[in-house]
């Protein structure tokens, strides 16, 4: 069974992978950070988080770190650690701290 990380010799693909450096934004740090502290608490696994990630209706459509959140909100939620509305109101929050950026 091929999963969307699965790309070799797909037909579809759309060319070269973009391997030039970007500037890392304080929300992939925080991503990260998250995902880290959730390992280390034992609340996920790196092979949960890569099944959360890899059933993402909207991979395709997701960077790197996009996909890190959102299977990380996918998880909690799943875990019943948070709700979604929990998990929004809070982003909402950051988002309004942090001039929307």
């Amino acid at each position: 069974m091929s999963g969307p990380h699965d790309l070799g010799g797909a037909k579809d693909f759309p060319g070269p992978i973009d391997k030039s450096q970007h500037e890392v934004e304080d929300w992939e740090r925080l991503t990260d950070a998250i995902t880290t502290a959730l390992d280390g608490k034992g609340i996920k696994t790196t092979d949960q988080h890569r099944r959360a990630v890899e059933s993402l209706e909207n991979y395709g459509e997701l960077g790197y770190y996009e996909r890190w959140a959102a299977a990380t909100e996918k998880l909690l939620v799943e875990k019943g650690i948070l709700t979604k509305e929990e998990i929004d109101e809070r982003a909402a929050e950051i988002e309004r701290e942090w001039g929307g950026e």
